[in-house]
């Protein structure tokens, strides 16, 4: 079964199927709405009154409590909105018809998704489905086999060229299980090789949970380390738990640092465009995640985008055109 995932907070500049299953969601409830999977000041006025009528804190962001109040069951011969909203979101998995009629073919695509994830599989839209769809952009990913390294080390990472190159293929084929174009993939990689050198166990300080930790260098180290603790990787979040991880299973470690990736620039939203001019506007481009994942810009401007987006480092311009290296260096070579 995949792990139950969070929902999702939607709310102003959000944008995607998502969005597209939201405003159906709220036209099924009698607001009057353009479905065009972009959250702006229409959908937040609605989401607003709707959570009013609900007597839901009127934040017009629509969150957990919201979503679940707007869902309700689909299934076949429901002919609506709210059907229309489920084929919205059956569409990141499977191909299908988003025409608002919920029959034996809609019917038989739910059936197919619930068993890919391992729930109840009636073919019924309920509330566990909807989190489902509501919480997955694509299918989990089977993690990748091979041979993982980890080192527990302060400043730099002690992994050889040969280790470090086996990581760097490890993460690579999670991202593009993840749907993520080879560019961007390396994109990534190019980030992490001058975040991390690409090894899931450094610390920036030795044993400080305060500092940047893991391929990403997560500061404080608390994002990763609660993250880990939540969905149940570590007991305890603490760097002497985590030590112990990296000693004795760096495979789970890195699976889970690339679980915690992927959830910080989706549900944590902490993947966002920079400030037009600002000193984190390299390259003039705006994505959503699900663009970046999608884009096929040569993997140096994409290893540029994302850490304008998300790294957001002091490195300077020598340091992130050292980093669109590396990207390029990965594409080559991968």
């Amino acid at each position: 079964m995949a792990a139950t995932p969070a929902w999702p907070v939607l709310q102003t500049g959000s944008s995607g199927k998502n969005v597209s299953a939201l405003q159906c969601l709220l036209t099924f409830q009698g607001y009057s709405l353009t479905i065009d999977g972009s959250f702006g000041s229409g959908t937040q006025t609605a989401v607003i009154n709707f959570q009013r009528s609900k007597s839901l804190s009127p934040d017009g962001v629509a969150g957990p409590n919201t979503l679940s109040a707007l869902i309700v069951t689909v299934r076949n011969g429901t002919n609506n909105y709210a059907a229309r909203a489920a084929q919205y979101l059956l569409s990141k998995f499977e191909s299908i018809t988003v025409d608002g009629a919920f029959g034996s073919s809609s019917t038989s695509v739910t059936v197919t998704f619930q068993q890919k994830m391992g729930i109840s599989s009636d073919g019924v839209v309920g509330p566990t489905t909807w989190q489902y769809l509501f919480g997955y952009d694509a299918y989990p990913v089977t993690p990748p086999s091979g041979t993982v390294y980890a080192s527990v080390c302060a400043g730099s990472s002690t992994l050889s060229t040969a280790q470090r190159a086996a990581n760097a293929g490890y993460v690579y084929n999670y991202l593009r299980g993840q749907g993520f174009t080879k560019q961007a993939a390396c994109g990534v990689l190019g980030n992490m090789q001058q975040e991390s050198g690409i090894n899931p166990g450094i610390w920036q300080v030795l044993n400080n949970t305060g500092s940047g930790y893991g391929l990403v260098q997560w500061t404080p180290a608390t994002v990763f380390l609660n993250r880990a603790v939540d969905t149940g990787v570590i007991s305890a979040a603490n760097a002497t738990t985590i030590n112990a991880l990296t000693n004795s299973d760096p495979k789970k470690l890195m699976d889970a640092e690339l679980a915690c990736l992927i959830w910080c620039c989706t549900t944590r939203g902490d993947f966002f465009a920079p400030t037009a001019g600002g000193s984190m506007d390299h390259t003039g481009y705006r994505m959503t995640f699900t663009q970046f994942k999608a884009s096929t810009l040569d993997a140096g401007t994409l290893a540029k985008v994302f850490h304008d987006h998300y790294e957001r480092s002091a490195d300077g311009t020598s340091g992130l055109n050292t980093r669109a290296t590396y990207a390029t260096n990965w594409y080559n070579s991968l």
